[in-house]
């Protein structure tokens, strides 16, 4: 497998820029009202516990209200992106492109394993402008989808790695393929 080098990464970091370049100046919408206006588990006095026991949208997972969407850590990038500059949209924004230019460096790595060079360019630049993701990466909850991504395609490298030269097991690759994906389910369940 090639590694990936600085120019194809610049690259697809310019083309999801340059794709999503205008979704930094939208405000929040739909969704993004609940999850990060009314949502007091950003702000930093709410204890950090209250997040593994809220959902999605601030509710405690015991009430019947509840919609029961456990998502713990993408709620943590929220209140990240709340301390650094509150309720502006424009870092919430900017995050999400971030981890979409990751997930599609990442899904670079993983067209390697299956794919020449250029093909993998190629279908990893199809991946990241595709119009699929638009609602993921301009709507600020759509950074569950991102974040689970970026957690379950590492995952996937991980067990990769999971074979020895001598067909046995490396159990290093395997417990960190675990850490992953309990990471990626932690970001959308």
């Amino acid at each position: 497998m090639a590694d990936i080098n600085l120019k194809e990464i610049t690259l697809i970091v310019g083309v999801v820029t340059a794709c999503y370049w205008n979704s930094l100046f939208c405000g929040f919408v739909f969704d993004d009202v609940s999850a990060i206006l009314d949502n007091k588990d950003l702000h930093p006095s709410t204890p950090l516990k209250t997040l593994f026991q809220n959902d999605f949208w601030g509710t405690p997972m015991s009430e019947e209200r509840s919609h029961k969407s456990y998502r713990p850590l993408t709620v943590l990038t929220f209140r990240l992106n709340y301390l650094l500059s509150e309720l502006k949209p424009m870092s919430y924004h900017l995050l999400n492109m971030i981890f979409h230019a990751v997930v599609s460096v990442i899904f670079l790595k993983v067209c390697r394993l299956f794919l020449d060079n250029k093909s993998s360019v190629i279908a990893s630049l199809l991946f990241a402008v595709h119009p699929i993701h638009t609602e993921a990466v301009t709507g600020v909850v759509g950074r569950a989808e991102l974040l689970s991504s970026i957690f379950f395609l590492a995952a996937f490298l991980s067990y990769t790695r999971s074979k020895g030269p001598d067909n046995s097991i490396v159990w290093t690759p395997i417990a960190l393929t675990v850490f992953l994906v309990a990471g990626g389910t932690l970001c959308k369940k």
